[in-house]
């Protein structure tokens, strides 16, 4: 398991991440997004654990990116990533 993931289990357990959310993100998205996405939220990026389907019943764990935040700025960046990823398939 992930150290990052691990962490984030013992903290969750102990309720200091009521109003933590995350935005995992899938594998693909560009760098150039996630790093403007960054830059305008002013936020980093974190590992996070996660268990993945990779086809009709196989599942693999991964280690994924994502960003951690409140709930309106996690709503705020997903919106974001979703225009400037678009934005970047139409170039």
């Amino acid at each position: 398991m992930a150290p990052d993931a691990e962490k984030t289990t013992e903290r969750d357990k102990e309720g200091e991440n009521d109003n933590v959310y995350e935005l995992v993100l899938p594998p693909g998205i560009p760098s150039k997004v996630i790093i403007a996405a960054c830059k305008e939220f002013n936020t980093d990026v974190v590992t996070a654990y996660a268990d993945v389907e990779t086809g009709l019943a196989d599942v693999t764990s991964r280690d994924l990116l994502a960003f951690r935040a409140d709930k309106e700025t996690i709503e705020r960046i997903r919106e974001f990533v979703i225009e400037e990823t678009r934005k970047f398939i139409n170039e």
